[in-house]
């Protein structure tokens, strides 16, 4: 047998089986319910006093308020409830809860129905709020059913035959539309599927298919099946209805079976209500969802493309980023920054794309508005908080711009002033020009001290307590870090204003000689006579002594150069002074005027010590000085045929060969033999004829 074909018997008989069972579990139901009510109607809960509407029990009253006990307070809430059954329909749900100062009240439109306390709500063992919420929807329930059961009587009840006739004609009524129901589907199954794959062929929506023909042909089965459920679901709600409103020893059973039904009503109203904009949603989402597949594809389509045409053209036609000679970074490298950034502007924009079209779908339905207006408030409210942070300190940034204009053209005349010290062109009693340049140092660093702080209020955020907190942490780190470069400053200042030395300055500073190259703030550097520089801390030069063999050179009288030769006693002290004199007048760098002098320092025990001092204008030129001083001594020494007693001998050696360098001596010199004579012949003379000739 296919699918499509139907048996009317067998299929007749099963719906008939389906639907009695149905009805029987529904009236079971209703009176279990039933059951269930009266039995809770009928005990008080917790032993309190009950609040009643007719024969149905609310809540229970525990406590006392203002001397008032339980009974007397369940009677009052009774009579003010009553009120509620004969007022309009429109004050039920009124019945609202407003908190209080230490109770919670259970309000209608005209009056205060129960105060809930916390002492109510510790016996009762809930929240004060909870315990308010939950008697508010009891007595809104309990008015609802009050009211029901007061507007059934009025209905006039079908009895006799006619009721009978009634009842018979909507059950053959049912069982009709149940056989149709039993023979219509499965024929519109069979169609569907069919048409799977034929008719239905899927949705498409620029070119990307959101659902495909099988699974369209499941939609609508689905579809079919819930249609034909809520079909079945209603004949049997309007045949129930129907028949217990038929006969009068069921209206209590049709009340509670429109009681029961009545929530799930209201919610099904609601839903039609908002079906419209169900709908509109639906068809914003299409659009938006079109929208949003096309933006994705023209995405694929468009930074493939874009990616390689920026390849080919930065390998190709970008420039090499380099300094002078020091290559920063090649064209292959800038490339591939470029399409790593153009990556990233993908994924961002791919990232927005789905963000908005989320935010969008979800405001389209009422169910999720509000869930969009947070999802929108998470972009948006980060940049109106930015954009109103700026547009705030945009006065703040002009100030701060006006400042640093005006800052910069006060820095360049005060350049022009000192710039015209160091020239000459201004001059001060008691400024050296050489001071110039170290002020303007000086100045320049109080001005832009003095702008920062001007800047300082109208910088964005400096007023917060994270920002000053910032400040006074890097302010503690550089007091704490920069003690000895504060020091070498101020050292650097003194130095400046001292003037021990200038820059080419001959200087001895501690057991460094050199020429001054450079002076900074900080640091001094010598350049020594082998051509070493050397740095020195401006604080070591302010605490040690310093040397300056050029700051007389050029002023009278001239730098001294001093040098010492010792000389036997049997030279005569005037020859040693001609002496060494002229060798001081041919030396190199020697001042002739004021003429060099001599100096005996002192007498010692095998020689005299003389101390040549002459005056010299290039005391850059002392190593080479002092070394053409001393070869023109010892030149003038020899050829004068005196010697330079120093060192002296303390052994004995043959002292008749002279120590004069041998270049100096005549070619027929012969040192003279040793002569031993004795006694005798030392006393007699040579000629005295006592004495023989082998004593001679």
């Amino acid at each position: 047998m296919t699918r499509g074909s139907v048996r009317p018997s067998s299929t007749f008989g099963r719906r008939w089986w389906w639907i009695g069972v149905m009805v029987t579990v529904s009236c079971v139901w209703v009176i279990w319910s039933d059951q269930i009510a009266w039995g809770a109607a009928a005990t008080e809960p917790n032993g309190g006093s009950p609040v009643r509407i007719g024969d149905q029990v609310l809540f229970s009253i525990h406590s006392t308020l203002a001397d008032v006990p339980p009974a007397d307070r369940a009677r009052m809430v009774e009579e003010r409830i009553k009120k509620l059954v004969d007022a309009p329909a429109s004050t039920v749900p009124a019945v609202t809860v407003e908190d209080g100062e230490g109770s919670s009240y259970i309000v209608s439109p005209e009056e205060v129905l129960f105060v809930v306390t916390d002492v109510e709500a510790k016996a009762v063992g809930l929240p004060r709020r909870d315990l308010a919420e939950h008697y508010a929807q009891d007595i809104r329930e309990g008015v609802a059913i009050a009211r029901q059961a007061v507007a059934l009587p009025s209905l006039p009840p079908p009895v006799g035959t006619r009721a009978i006739l009634w009842a018979i004609f909507a059950t053959v009524l049912v069982l009709g539309l149940a056989t149709a129901l039993s023979v219509v589907f499965p024929k519109i199954f069979d169609l569907l599927e069919s048409w799977r794959g034929t008719r239905l062929r899927g949705v498409w929506i620029a070119g990307v298919e959101l659902l495909s023909a099988s699974q369209l042909t499941d939609a609508l089965l689905l579809l079919s099946r819930f249609i034909r459920l809520c079909l079945i679901l209603g004949a049997l709600y309007l045949y129930m209805h129907f028949m217990l409103g038929l006969f009068p020893w069921t209206y209590d059973l049709e009340s509670r079976l429109l009681r029961a039904l009545s929530t799930p009503l209201e919610k099904m109203q609601g839903l039609r209500a908002g079906l419209a904009a169900f709908f509109i949603g639906v068809m914003f989402t299409l659009i938006a969802t079109a929208v949003f597949v096309g933006a994705l594809k023209l995405l694929q389509q468009l930074f493939p493309r874009f990616l390689g045409w920026l390849s080919n053209w930065g390998r190709t036609t970008l420039p090499t980023l380099k300094i002078q000679r020091v290559e920063l970074l090649s064209a292959e490298q800038v490339t591939e920054g470029l399409l790593g950034v153009l990556q990233v502007a993908r994924l961002v924009a791919l990232a927005f794309l789905v963000y908005f079209y989320a935010s969008s779908v979800l405001g389209f339905f009422p169910w999720t508005r509000q869930l969009s207006v947070e999802l929108f408030g998470y972009i948006l409210t980060p940049v109106r908080m930015i954009g109103g942070v700026f547009a705030d300190s945009v006065p703040n940034i002009i100030a701060i711009v006006v400042i640093v204009f005006v800052v910069r053209y006060i820095l360049k005349l005060i350049h022009l002033f000192f710039r015209g010290i160091e020239r000459g062109a201004i001059r001060f009693a008691g400024f050296p020009q050489d001071w110039a340049q170290p002020t303007y140092g000086i100045v320049r660093f109080l001005v832009i001290v003095f702008a920062a702080i001007a800047c300082f209020p109208y910088i964005p955020g400096s007023q917060s307590e994270g920002f000053r907190g910032i400040s006074v942490f890097l302010g503690l780190l550089i007091s704490l870090g920069s003690a000895a470069a504060i020091g070498n400053i101020i050292a650097g200042v003194v130095l400046t204003y001292m003037r021990p030395f200038q820059l080419g300055d001959r200087v001895k500073i501690a057991d460094t000689v050199g020429d001054i190259t450079e002076k900074t703030l900080l640091v001094t550097r010598i350049r020594t006579i082998k051509n070493v520089d050397i740095t020195i801390p401006n604080s070591l030069i302010l605490s040690a002594h310093i040397v300056n063999y050029s700051s007389t050179s050029l002023n009278t009288p001239p730098l001294i150069l001093n040098t010492s030769v010792t000389i036997g006693y049997d030279a005569p002290w005037r020859r040693v002074h001609e002496l060494l004199k002229e060798a001081a007048a041919a030396t190199r760098n020697v001042l002739t005027d004021p003429e060099p002098f001599v100096l005996q320092t002192a007498l010692n025990d095998f020689y005299v010590s003389y101390e040549l001092n002459a005056y010299t204008g290039a005391p850059n030129q002392m190593a080479v000085t002092y070394s053409d001083l001393h070869q023109n001594v010892q030149d003038r020494f020899n050829e004068a045929g005196i010697e330079i007693m120093s060192p002296h001998y303390a052994q004995i050696r043959d002292g008749n060969h002279t120590t004069i360098p041998q270049d100096y001596l005549p070619k027929d010199y012969h040192a003279p033999a040793i002569r031993i004579e004795s006694l005798r012949t030392v006393a007699r003379p040579a000629n005295d004829p006592t004495i023989s000739q082998g004593e001679t």
